[in-house]
């Protein structure tokens, strides 16, 4: 049986990220005041949650405060349960301090809110000190509709360049750059391009190698022997995906690069040993690759610039392999949309799956295999309102929320 239609869903969530002292804080409290003073008090208190977790700064209780001395009044909530009791039916916006310190519920909570509708702007540190994700923010970057990643100031002495990175220093810490993190003579940079399947992401991906070609071409540097250029790239895919040609990336619109087809890990690093002049590395569709995540810390150790393209949900709209993971190590995260082709309305950010059944296109099942490479025979894109999984089991804060929203 089918799914009626719902109504349009303008709720979407807004993460602004980033290091220690990189100026989170001080960018929620200015959307916050932005807004109040444009509307009246009243209006304000009714329709605006405005939250922060305990541990979010500990020596200002009841406030949210950046390190530059600005603050603002906040509610206490130290987990997802004592959250959604202070939502109400008017609620229309959220602001959340500290949402890398919430336990798991916070993410069905925060899908649940959007699926209501709420606007949802919260700040987080993706990765902890010593480079890891931080709790449970590889599935809030999944869900997460707009990245806003602020760079702090490298505190490694003459040095200044953006930060990205948290270590500890005594008993405190400090933002560094990615060069000083990770030690290397290069900087490395993790640029993720995710969203739906046809939303041209594979293009950014080959626009951005031709880009680098080009310079190349224009620009020949040397290597010690004098023969061959430096910074060469090296786009990698995985084996099975075999849409269109072995050997190369192809968009859905026809463009295509070389590319080397890989099954491990082990393949790229033994092929990076050997072709030294290599300074770029790409990889489309990394969520089809096995274990991806050590492999690109790895090669962020190792200095190298990467370029990655995914799509960060798979077709139930669960956190696609090693992809949330990876989330949390991008410097730059661009976030693509398509077109709803079932409501033709809004932009699509899901991907549905579908299978023929009596010569009718069927919502595929949440228990159907994960992978299934394929093309529109097989996809399209949905906006949030439109994606309908069967057999996906409800969220539980779906029915509190829809209470609240009675009473």
């Amino acid at each position: 049986m089918g799914r009626s239609l719902m109504p349009l869903n303008p709720g979407w969530i807004e993460l602004i990220y980033g290091c220690v002292k990189s100026g989170k804080s001080r960018a929620l409290i200015d959307k916050i005041n932005s807004i109040k003073n444009a509307i009246d008090e009243e209006k304000f208190e009714k329709e605006f949650l405005v939250v922060k977790h305990p541990l979010d700064d500990k020596e200002t209780q009841g406030k949210i405060s950046s390190f530059d001395g600005k603050n603002i009044d906040a509610i206490e909530c130290e987990t997802a349960k004592d959250l959604v009791e202070h939502v109400t039916k008017h609620t229309k916006f959220i602001f959340l301090s500290g949402v890398h310190l919430f336990d798991r519920d916070i993410v069905p909570l925060l899908k649940a809110l959007v699926d209501i509708n709420v606007i949802i702007v919260t700040t987080g540190i993706n990765l902890t000190a010593k480079g890891e994700p931080y709790n449970y923010m590889p599935q809030i970057m999944t869900i997460t509709d707009v990245y806003d990643i602020r760079a702090g100031e490298c505190f490694t002495s003459g040095c200044g360049e953006n930060a990205y990175r948290s270590i500890k220093v005594n008993d405190h810490f400090e933002p560094r750059c990615m060069k000083c993190y990770y030690k290397t003579e290069k900087t490395p940079d993790l640029v993720v391009v995710t969203g739906p399947m046809f939303s041209q992401k594979t293009l950014e991906l080959i626009a951005k190698t031709k880009e680098k070609e080009r310079k190349l071409e224009l620009n020949p540097v040397k290597n010690e022997d004098g023969f061959m250029n430096k910074d060469i790239s090296a786009i990698f895919k995985w084996s099975e995906d075999k849409r269109y040609d072995l050997e190369k990336i192809v968009s859905h619109d026809g463009n295509s690069i070389n590319a080397i087809p890989i099954e491990s890990n082990s393949q790229v690093i033994n092929y990076l040993k050997i072709n030294k002049q290599v300074g770029f590395v790409g990889f489309d569709e990394i969520q089809f690759f096995k274990d991806p995540y050590p492999l690109i810390k790895e090669l962020l150790e190792r200095g190298y610039p990467i370029y990655i393209t995914c799509l960060k949900e798979d077709f139930r709209g669960e956190g696609f392999g090693d992809v949330p993971k990876i989330l949390t190590l991008a410097n730059i995260i661009i976030s693509k949309e398509a077109y709803c082709t079932r409501c033709q309305k809004q932009p699509a950010t899901k991907t549905q799956r579908f299978i023929i059944k009596n010569g009718i296109k069927t919502p595929a099942n949440y228990n159907d295999p994960v992978i299934l490479v394929g093309g529109k025979e097989s996809y399209t894109s949905v906006c949030r309102s439109c994606h309908w999984v069967p057999e996906k089991s409800e969220n539980k804060y779906d029915n509190i929320l829809k209470l609240k929203q009675i009473n």
